[in-house]
C-alpha cells in the first residue's frame, strides 16, 4: 500500500512540474503579490525613505509672519511646499492632496497675540496624507498660536479616547494650574479626528471641497472600491469571453467558421465586439449597484463616465483577445491570465488607492491599464471631472486597445488563419 501511495505521488509531482499555470499559481504569484504588497505597506508604515506629501501654499498677506511661516513649513521634512494660486481650485480637482491659504491680516493677528486665522483645503479621500499633514503643521502652529493650543488638543484627544470628566479635568489642571468643569464624562459622541479636529484646534479653519456633496472618507471609500473591482473582474470576465477562440478551436467550430466568405477578420471583430458588448454590461450592473448601495456618485458626469467606461473595456478586451491569441490551452489562459490579472490590480491601485505609496511605485503602476482605468473612476466619481477632465486616461486606454488590438490580431493571422 505504501508503495503505490508513492508512485501516486511521483507521478502527480511529475505532472504538477510539467503544468506551468499550476507552478505559476502555486510558487510565481504569492512571491509578486508579497513583493508588491511588502513594498506599499512598508512605505505606508514608514519603513525606507519616509513619504513626502505635496501641499500648496497660497500667501494673500505678504506680511513678515506670513512668510516665516511658509519658510517654516517648508523645512518640514514630510512636506513638499509648492507656493501656488487659486489652491482651493486644485485641491478640487486632485491636484494636491491639501492647501494651506494664509488670509490678509495674519501678520496682524500674531503681532496682537490673537490665534491667527488659517484655512486649510483638504481632500477627504487622501487621509493618510493628511495625517502626514497634521503632524507637521502641529510644532509650526503651536510655536506661533501658544500653549492653549496644547491644552486644547489634549482636551478633545482624552474626549474621543472616553476619559472620565474627572481624569480630564485633572490633566488640565496639570497642565495650566486651572480647574476644568466636569462634563459628564463618557464617550464622546464625535470621534476626535486628528486630521481635521487637530487642525482646528491650531487654529485652521478646515474646509473639505473634494467630493462634491458626497465628500466624506466613507464617500470616497466606497467610490475606489466599487470602481477597483469593477476594472479587476471586467478583466478577468473579458479575458473570459476572449477564451472562447479556444474552446471553438477545439471543439472544430471554429474551422467551420471559417470555411464561410470573408471569415478571416470578421470572426475576430466579431470576438472583439462581443467582448466589449459583456464587458459595458458588467460596467453598468457594478456602477448601478454602487450608486444604490453605496452612494457611489454615478450621475455626477454621465456622459464622461461612459465613455471612460468603453474606453476600459476596449482596453480590457484587446488585453482578453490578446492573451487567448497567445496561449495554447484554456487551462494555460486561466494560469497565465490570474497571474497577470491580480499583479496588474495590486500594481495598478484597484486594491488600494495608489496615492498611499511612494512615486516610484505609482510610476510602476501606470504601466498598467489598470492605472488609467482607476484614474479615470476617480476623476469622473470624485473629483466630479468631465470628459475633458479625463482626456489624457481615455487616450491611454484607446491606445492599449489599439495595440493589444493590433498584436492580436497579428497573432490570429499567424495562428488561426492557417488552420484553413
Amino acid at each position: 500500500m505504501i508503495r503505490l501511495a508513492l508512485v501516486v505521488t511521483a507521478k502527480d509531482l511529475r505532472l504538477f512540474l510539467r503544468d506551468r499555470a499550476a507552478l505559476g499559481m502555486s510558487f510565481a504569484l504569492p512571491l509578486v503579490l508579497a513583493t508588491i504588497f511588502g513594498a506599499a505597506l512598508s512605505s505606508m508604515a514608514g519603513g525606507g525613505r519616509a513619504q513626502r506629501v505635496e501641499v500648496a501654499f497660497e500667501d494673500l498677506d505678504g506680511s513678515a509672519e506670513s512668510q516665516a511661516l511658509q519658510a517654516d513649513l517648508a523645512r518640514s521634512a514630510a512636506l513638499t511646499l509648492q507656493v501656488r494660486t487659486e489652491v482651493r481650485a486644485r485641491v478640487q480637482r486632485g491636484a494636491e492632496p491639501a492647501a494651506i491659504l494664509v488670509p490678509a491680516g495674519f501678520g496682524e493677528d500674531v503681532r496682537a497675540g490673537r490665534k491667527p486665522r488659517i484655512v486649510l483645503y483638504r481632500d477627504p479621500a487622501k487621509e493618510i496624507e493628511l495625517q502626514i499633514l497634521t503632524g507637521s503643521l502641529v510644532p509650526v502652529l503651536m510655536r506661533s498660536a501658544g500653549p492653549g493650543v496644547a491644552k486644547e488638543l489634549m482636551r478633545r484627544g482624552m474626549e474621543a479616547m472616553g476619559f472620565p470628566a474627572g481624569m480630564r479635568a485633572a490633566a488640565e489642571s496639570m497642565f495650566d494650574g486651572s480647574k476644568q468643569p466636569a462634563d459628564g464624562g463618557g464617550e464622546t459622541s464625535n470621534p476626535f479626528d486628528f486630521s481635521k479636529d487637530g487642525a482646528s484646534a491650531l487654529g485652521l479653519h478646515v474646509e473639505d471641497v473634494a467630493g462634491g456633496v458626497n465628500a466624506g472618507r466613507k464617500a470616497a471609500a466606497g467610490a475606489h472600491a466599487i470602481a477597483g473591482i469593477a476594472v479587476m473582474m471586467l478583466l478577468f470576465g473579458l479575458t473570459a469571453c476572449g477564451g472562447t477562440i479556444l474552446e471553438e478551436a477545439q471543439s472544430g467550430t471554429l474551422q467551420r467558421v471559417q470555411l464561410t466568405p470573408h471569415a478571416g477578420a470578421s470572426i475576430l471583430l466579431g470576438k472583439a465586439l462581443f467582448t466589449m458588448s459583456v464587458g459595458l454590461a458588467q460596467l453598468v450592473v457594478l456602477f448601478a449597484y454602487g450608486g444604490l448601495v453605496f452612494d457611489v456618485p454615478v450621475l455626477r458626469a454621465p456622459g464622461a463616465l461612459l465613455v471612460h467606461s468603453g474606453a476600459t473595456a476596449a482596453a480590457a478586451a484587446g488585453f482578453g483577445l490578446l492573451l487567448a491569441v497567445s496561449c495554447r490551452t484554456r487551462k494555460q489562459l486561466e494560469g497565465l491570465s490570474t497571474l497577470l490579472i491580480l499583479t496588474m490590480s495590486a500594481l495598478g491601485g484597484s486594491w488600494f488607492p495608489l496615492a498611499v505609496v511612494p512615486a516610484w511605485f505609482r510610476t510602476i503602476g501606470h504601466f498598467t491599464l489598470n492605472a488609467w482605468a482607476m484614474d479615470g473612476y476617480q476623476g469622473v466619481l470624485w473629483y466630479g471631472k468631465d470628459l475633458g477632465g479625463i482626456a489624457l486616461e481615455v487616450a491611454v486606454l484607446l491606445s492599449i486597445a489599439a495595440v493589444t488590438g493590433g498584436v492580436a490580431w497579428h497573432r490570429w493571422r499567424h495562428r488561426f488563419e492557417r488552420i484553413r
